[in-house]
């Protein structure tokens, strides 16, 4: 981790088995829910509309218990339809479960998936986003090359996660807003997670030199187009 732009130590991977189990499931969502009823899931809602996602069938990667898909389905077109996966099984009972509560059930739907291996036909969807799941990515060229496939030409991408160099202050704000408990996995998260020149030749080797990077008070955001024929 960084103090305050000094040096920043190497990035530590985490395993891409991401938050298994009910248990856990049922307290990322507890801390997931804290974050959205304290705005602070805004900042990211709004990087999405930021990047022009603001209706068409979405793909949402690594989804969890769905805060920021479904935060940001009932601010656009009521035409807009959405796709989220993740690998627990038990985030995406979460997230079903959370589509109910917000009233958007019919259109949405989650199903448990990789972002390596997505189970759907080239050019499925007009756009794709994702928070807080880049840095678990075993492999984020091949991950980045899956989500260019599925992409409709024109479609665009916005990529939200933390990084590694965020300052103390915010640093220490958002661990004491995160359980007791979750504190440990969220510094795990911290630590495996990127800075901005780290991302850049991920990008272009996964044939996305044209995407913008930039850096959010919190963490990082990706975002570009697919290119047309």
């Amino acid at each position: 981790m960084a103090s305050a732009r000094g040096a920043v130590a190497g990035r530590v991977p985490e395993t891409d088995e991401g938050l298994q189990g009910e248990d856990i499931a049922a307290k990322y969502d507890e801390m997931q829910r804290h974050i959205r009823d304290n705005g602070w899931l805004q900042e990211k809602v709004d990087d999405v509309a930021r990047a022009e996602i603001t209706s068409g069938k979405v793909l949402e990667v690594g989804c969890g218990p769905g805060y920021l898909g479904l935060e940001w389905i009932v601010r656009v077109a009521p035409t807009a339809t959405l796709v989220g996966i993740d690998i627990s099984e038990a985030m995406v009972r979460r997230a079903r479960a959370n589509a109910q509560e917000y009233g958007v059930a019919a259109q949405c739907a989650f199903e448990c998936a990789t972002v390596l291996e997505l189970p759907h036909e080239d050019r499925s969807f007009d756009h794709v986003i994702s928070t807080s799941s880049f840095h678990e990515w075993a492999d984020p060229v091949a991950a980045l090359t899956e989500i260019h496939r599925v992409l409709r030409p024109g479609g665009r991408y916005c990529i939200v996660d933390l990084r590694r160099d965020i300052d103390r202050i915010t640093l220490q704000f958002m661990k004491a807003n995160i359980a007791a408990d979750m504190r440990p996995g969220f510094l795990s998260s911290i630590r495996s997670s990127y800075i901005r020149s780290e991302v850049v030749p991920i990008l272009r080797d996964a044939g996305l030199a044209g995407a913008a990077v930039s850096e959010a008070p919190m963490g990082l955001v990706i975002a570009g187009r697919k290119e047309m024929p």
